[in-house]
C-alpha cells in the first residue's frame, strides 16, 4: 500500500484485530515460567533464582527494588539471592510482570500519551486488586495473583495502541481524532486483541481467563469493580469513602480501606517503577512559576492559568513521557498526571491526593481557578 494513500485508520485497525495481524510483543517467557513455577506446590528457591538470573531485565529490576526505599534491610544488596530474599518470591513475580507490561510504554509515538495512560491505569488496577483480595473481600484470589491479574487484564489496550500507531506512522494523512476518540476505539477492541496476545504468549491460568473474560458475568465480575475504582482515581483528585460509595459492589469497609490506601499510590507504584519522582521540598523562587519533577529532571515553567481540573502550562517535551509528575507552585505540592489540552498546552491534573494535599489544592484552586475548557 502506498505510504501517501489515504487510510481509514479505524477500519484498518478493526481489520487487523479481526485477522489477528497485530503488533504483539515477544512472549515474556521468564514471566510465564515464574508464574508456572509458583503455581506448583513443590517449587524450589534454586529454580526461582535460576529463572531470575536468566533474564537480565528482571534481575536488574529485582536488585533495584531490593535496594529501594520501603524494602527492609539497610545494607546495599548486590547478590540476587539476597535481593530475592528481601522482596520475596511472589514479589519477584509481580515485579517481573510489571517490567514486561512497562516495556511497551516508553517508545515515542503519536499515541504515547495513551500508552502511558494504559500503563498507569494497569498499575492502579493491580494495587486495587491486591488491596481488595482475600476472604470476604472483592477478589477471591491470593493478593499476589490478584496483583498480576489486575495488572494484565486490560493488556489488550497496549496491543491495540501499538498496532494503531504503526498505521498512523505509515500513513500521515490517516484520519485524526482526539485522544478521547482513540481511547474509545481502543476500549472497543482491547478484549479481542488481548485474546490474541493470550494465545501468542500462551498465558497460564488464571491470567488467560482474566484477559479474555473480564467483561463477562461470572468469576471475573470483580474486575469490573476494580475498573470502576480506577476510573474514579483518574477522574477525582482525592477519593473519599463517600465518592467510592457510588460503586454499588463496594461495602463501607472496602470504601474506607481504599480511601486510606489510594493516597499512597505513587509510593506503591515506585516499587515497580523506581523512576517515578520523589516529593519536591522546594517551591519555585519566583511567583507565578511551576516546578515540575519528572523523576529524572526538574522543569520550571510559567503558570499560564488554573482551572477546576488542574494547572495549565506550556507543552514541554520532557513531560510527555511522564507517568506522573510532582508539582510545586507557591504553597501547593502534589502529584499530578499530565494531560493534553487545546493548543500547545498541557494540564497538570492533581492525582491521588491525601486529605491534607486535597485541602491545599482546594485553597489554591479557589484563589486562581477559571472555568475548564
Amino acid at each position: 500500500m502506498c505510504r501517501n494513500e489515504h487510510v481509514d485508520a479505524e477500519a484498518a485497525i478493526r481489520q487487523r484485530v479481526a485477522q489477528r495481524r497485530l503488533k504483539v510483543p515477544p512472549a515474556p517467557t521468564t514471566c510465564v515460567q515464574l508464574s508456572n513455577l509458583l503455581g506448583q506446590t513443590d517449587w524450589s528457591m534454586a529454580e526461582l533464582e535460576r529463572l531470575v538470573h536468566s533474564d537480565q531485565g528482571i534481575a536488574g529490576a529485582v536488585l533495584r527494588m531490593a535496594n529501594g526505599v520501603g524494602v527492609r534491610g539497610r545494607e546495599p544488596v548486590t547478590a540476587l539471592p539476597v535481593a530475592i530474599g528481601r522482596i520475596g518470591a511472589r514479589g519477584v513475580v509481580k515485579l517481573a510482570w510489571a517490567q514486561q507490561a512497562a516495556a511497551s510504554t516508553g517508545a515515542k509515538g503519536p499515541l504515547q500519551a495513551l500508552r502511558l495512560r494504559a500503563w498507569r491505569e494497569a498499575l492502579v488496577a493491580a494495587h486495587v486488586a491486591q488491596w481488595q483480595s482475600g476472604p470476604g473481600k472483592l477478589s477471591p484470589l491470593a493478593a499476589d495473583v490478584a496483583f498480576v491479574v489486575g495488572l494484565l487484564h486490560d493488556i489488550g489496550r497496549l496491543v491495540v495502541l501499538s498496532s494503531l500507531e504503526e498505521i498512523l506512522l505509515a500513513h500521515a494523512d490517516a484520519d485524526t481524532r482526539t485522544d478521547a476518540g482513540w481511547w474509545a476505539l481502543v476500549e472497543d477492541l482491547h478484549v479481542m486483541a488481548g485474546v490474541a496476545l493470550v494465545d501468542a504468549w500462551r498465558l497460564p491460568q488464571p491470567l488467560a481467563s482474566a484477559v479474555a473474560k473480564h467483561h463477562e458475568f461470572g468469576d471475573w465480575e470483580w474486575l469490573s469493580v476494580v475498573d470502576e475504582v480506577v476510573a474514579q482515581v483518574e477522574t477525582f483528585s482525592h477519593l473519599t469513602p463517600e465518592l467510592l460509595g457510588s460503586i454499588a459492589a463496594l461495602d463501607t469497609a472496602a470504601c474506607e480501606q481504599l480511601a486510606a490506601e489510594l493516597p499512597g499510590l505513587v509510593t506503591a507504584l515506585r516499587m515497580v517503577d523506581p523512576s517515578l519522582p520523589e516529593p519536591e521540598a522546594a517551591s519555585p523562587f519566583e511567583a507565578g512559576m511551576v516546578r515540575v519533577s519528572t523523576g529524572t529532571e526538574v522543569v520550571e515553567t510559567l503558570l499560564q492559568r488554573v482551572d477546576e481540573l488542574g494547572l495549565i502550562i506550556a507543552v514541554d517535551p520532557r513531560l510527555s513521557t511522564s507517568l506522573v509528575v510532582y508539582v510545586r507552585c507557591e504553597e501547593l505540592g502534589c502529584y499530578a498526571r499530565v494531560e493534553r489540552v487545546e493548543g500547545r498546552r498541557v494540564r497538570l491534573r492533581p492525582w491521588a491526593l491525601s486529605v491534607t494535599e486535597a485541602a491545599a489544592w482546594e485553597r489554591f484552586r479557589a484563589q486562581l481557578a477559571e472555568p475548564a475548557t
